[in-house]
Order: C-alpha cells, then structure tokens, then sequence
C-alpha cells in the first residue's frame, strides 16, 4: 500500500474517531436557559459530518490503492490531486484551531472574516472575491445565530 494511501486513511480514521467522540460529548452537554436550540446540537453536527466524510476520506483511499495493485500502475494525476487535496485539509483544519484560539480574545466576527478570507485564498480565489465571500458569509452566519437562533457568539473587538 502507498504512503498516501495509508496517510489518507490514517486521516480519515482520526477524524472519525475525533467526530464520534465529539458527538460522544455533546450528548452530555446542558442547555443553557433561554437558546432556543441545545448546546450540543451544533457539536453533534460536526462530529457527525468529521466522522461521515472522515470514513469516506479512509474508503476512498482504501479503495484507490486496491485498484492500483490490482492494475499494476498508478494513476499519477489521482495521486497528486490527493496530496494536495489532503494538503489543502489540513491547512484548513490548522485554521479552523486558529480560530477557536483566537475567538475568545478577537470575536467571531474578526476572526470569521480571517478564517473564511484565507481559506477562499487556499481554494484558488482572489483577494477581493476572498474578502467580500468572508465577509459575507462571516455576517450572514453572525445574525443567523445570534439574532436567529439565540446563541451568543463572542464579539471580541467589535463588541
């Protein structure tokens, strides 16, 4: 089995067992008095989508370098697409942990718009179309949970 194979499925597997385990948590989470949602709706959420894309991720690459040895070649542009693919997730994941640090102190709103203008830069957009992405979808996410569903987003800066 290729490097890349085992790594993609050493990826995959962790980020299952890291989205079981954060569901495993949020079932154990109280709700604060007055959300009109659970606190552990949310993490429930993403520990479900990292633990179904994380088994699709581990599959996938199973799956890859099965038929690779059964056809005795590799197929060079899958395997390049891959790394850089896998590349590309964990710059996003090494952001998303900036994030979670950095919110407490900068808010949300700050470090939403940096968060989502890097990453729209990582996916191959321009500065312009990377801003105002970031701070489109950084807004429409604060008024949909602060003012929408009830749930305080740390407002850093701003606030």
């Amino acid at each position: 089995m290729q490097r890349a194979a085992l790594a993609d499925i050493a990826i995959g597997a962790a980020f299952a067992l890291g989205g079981v385990g954060i569901v495993l948590h949020a079932a154990g989470l109280k709700s604060m008095p007055g959300m009109v949602v659970g606190s552990g709706l949310f993490p429930t959420i993403t520990g479900a989508g990292m633990a179904v894309f994380g088994l699709v991720l581990a599959a996938g690459a199973a799956l890859r370098s099965h038929r690779m040895r059964a056809d005795g070649e590799e197929p060079l542009a899958a395997t390049a697409a891959f790394k850089t693919l896998s590349l590309y997730g964990l710059a996003v994941l090494a952001l998303l942990l900036a994030l979670v640090a950095a919110m407490p102190s900068v808010g949300f709103p700050v470090a939403g718009v940096v968060l989502a203008t890097l990453v729209a830069r990582l996916g191959g957009a321009g500065w312009l179309g990377a801003l105002a992405f970031a701070v489109v979808a950084t807004g429409t996410l604060y008024v949909t949970f602060v003012h929408g569903l009830g749930v305080p987003l740390p407002a850093g800066l701003i606030g």
